[in-house]
């Protein structure tokens, strides 16, 4: 819409939450918009609310201003907004407000993606919930994540790849865009569909196993459980650690005594840190507490010294999602990226920044 006459229908049409989005989006405070649009800070809060539409120039400069095409604010919603407390976040508590919400607004465009292949996609159908378990010790946590390998037919091996486990069983994996630092991954479940958020370019590739394995455990465990409890995390630890080191399997070649150079080949066989090695050691009894007290100050000297962390040695390779990326390129369509971003009224370029990295090696991807 660039014409007055469409300009003027679409601030008949404005929706006020798509404003909030789209800001939050952009990781912009009311203040800070008011400021592009030479309006005052209530003059946002109005439009947000719905007390007042903005004028076509405001709407003009406000699409500008947020870098996204006017049409965006005036498309049907296909999906909610998506509250805090329907997320569960791993390392929330110093993310700031602006992170929170930036990552929430992209998970509630991602919804709507998704939601738009869907009906053009056949995408892998959900095998998540049928699982759903609320185990109350650490011994039916440990049985829970045995029960899940074996109804997915894993065996009691090493995983080759979480993001491709997780993909072929219905979780949609995005990865966390740059900038919200704070966030190691989060999980939710919208309209059926479980969701994955995991940082790909922060920490090791081990450390994000095992995140892709703790959310998991909150997809098993905490559909209908409150977010933010220390002991709903532990739990999700604990499925992690099983699930990917199980205890049989594990205990067999696990050693008896601190020896680093054992560990670091278990690290190459299993993908995950020397860090969730050792714990686990020490959750199944093979080590004492001294034990694995000595083994986590090695470690902190070795690989954080000083609060700066050093990759540790034998990462596995990155693990990249494929599954939104490859159904993009499905769709019927010359230039299927440009399509779907007209038809969720976005930019292609939003549309690539709402999956960075995701789309390595396809032909429309981004970085």
């Amino acid at each position: 819409m660039t014409g007055s006459d469409d300009l003027l229908s679409a601030t008949h049409l404005f929706d006020p939450v798509r404003l909030t989005i789209a800001r939050e989006l952009r990781g912009l405070t009311k203040t800070e918009l008011a400021d592009f649009l030479e309006k005052t800070p209530s003059a946002v809060s109005q439009f947000e609310s719905g007390r007042a539409r903005p004028d076509p120039q405001t709407l003009r400069r406000t699409a500008l201003a947020l870098g996204l095409p006017i049409a965006f604010f005036t498309r049907r919603r296909t999906a909610a907004p998506i509250p805090l407390d329907a997320c569960h976040f791993r390392s929330l508590r110093s993310a700031t407000q602006r992170d929170r919400r930036r990552l929430l607004s992209t998970a509630t465009l991602l919804c709507e993606l998704v939601s738009e292949l869907e009906e053009a996609v056949e995408l892998p159908s959900d095998d998540v919930s049928r699982l759903g378990a609320s185990p109350a010790t650490v011994e039916e946590i440990d049985a829970l994540a045995i029960e899940v390998r074996r109804a997915w037919g894993l065996g009691m091996g090493p995983i080759t790849s979480m993001v491709r486990l997780l993909e072929a069983k219905g979780v949609i994996v995005a990865p966390i865009a740059a900038g919200c630092e704070e966030v190691d991954a989060f999980s939710l479940w919208h309209a059926g569909r479980p969701l994955v958020f995991l940082v790909m370019d922060k920490h090791s590739p081990s450390r994000s196993r095992f995140d892709a394995a703790h959310e998991l455990g909150h997809l098993v465990m905490h559909a209908d459980v409150m977010p933010a409890s220390q002991a709903v995390e532990r739990q999700a630890n604990r499925f992690a650690s099983a699930f990917l080191m199980p205890r049989e399997t594990f205990l067999m070649e696990c050693p008896h005594r601190l020896v680093w150079g054992h560990f670091e080949e278990l690290k190459r066989r299993w993908g995950v840190s020397l860090s969730a090695l050792v714990r686990r050691a020490y959750d199944l009894g093979r080590f004492g507490e001294a034990t694995y007290r000595r083994a986590c100050m090695q470690l902190n000297q070795k690989y954080n010294a000083g609060g700066v962390r050093r990759l540790e040695p034998h990462e596995p390779a990155v693990e990249v999602p494929t599954v939104v990326a490859d159904a993009i390129e499905a769709l019927d369509e010359q230039n299927p990226l440009e399509g779907l971003a007209r038809r969720l009224g976005l930019s292609a370029s939003t549309v690539s920044q709402l999956l960075p990295g995701a789309a390595a090696g396809s032909s429309w991807g981004g970085s």
